[in-house]
């Protein structure tokens, strides 16, 4: 396989368990930047050793794998932190995250629901934001709002998808249409 196709293999089996990667680390760390730091060390780390990685086994698995490893790493560089979960706790953890659905997208037809519902305004905003990947300076200029404005527009539309999601699903799980 050369370096394109193995590149293109890797992310076409990492890009589906960025999700559980995050939670997972961000459950064993609590803290965003060591989320963050952790992630990248845990996707360098995958791709170094990817030629590795046995195709018949699951690379969810094989990924939270390493990503245990690297927190173990962690921890005992932290060890004097005030805040170490246990090695059953991460076990636990890497279990939980392990058997989250297969499909990280369960949630994006609640998302669409609710943007639906959003204003035609809001829906644009949203648009600017993540589909034309503006910077809130730049949404900003174009609403003829400062950027603390267009920021707490943009906190808002997310905080009231959030809510929407939350209640869709609650409904769903209850059996409510």
């Amino acid at each position: 396989m050369n370096s394109d196709q193995n590149h293109e293999a890797f992310e076409k089996l990492f890009l589906p368990v960025q999700t559980s990667l995050r939670g997972y680390l961000f459950a064993t760390t609590r803290d965003w930047t060591a989320t963050d730091e952790l992630f990248q060390e845990v996707a360098t780390t995958l791709w170094r050793k990817f030629d590795k990685f046995d195709d018949s086994r699951s690379f969810r698995a094989w990924a939270l794998g390493m990503a245990r490893l690297q927190v173990l790493k962690r921890r005992q560089a932290f060890a004097r932190s005030r805040l170490v979960f246990s090695e059953e706790l991460m076990d636990a953890l890497a279990t939980v995250a392990g058997n989250e659905t297969k499909d990280e997208d369960w949630r994006l037809p609640h998302l669409a629901a609710c943007m639906e519902k959003l204003p035609p305004n809001d829906r644009e905003l949203m648009a600017m934001r993540f589909e034309q990947d503006l910077s809130l300076a730049e949404i900003g200029r174009k609403i003829h709002k400062s950027v603390e404005a267009a920021g707490m527009s943009m906190m808002r539309i997310r905080r009231w998808l959030r809510d929407c999601m939350v209640k869709t699903m609650a409904m769903e799980k209850a059996g409510v249409q």
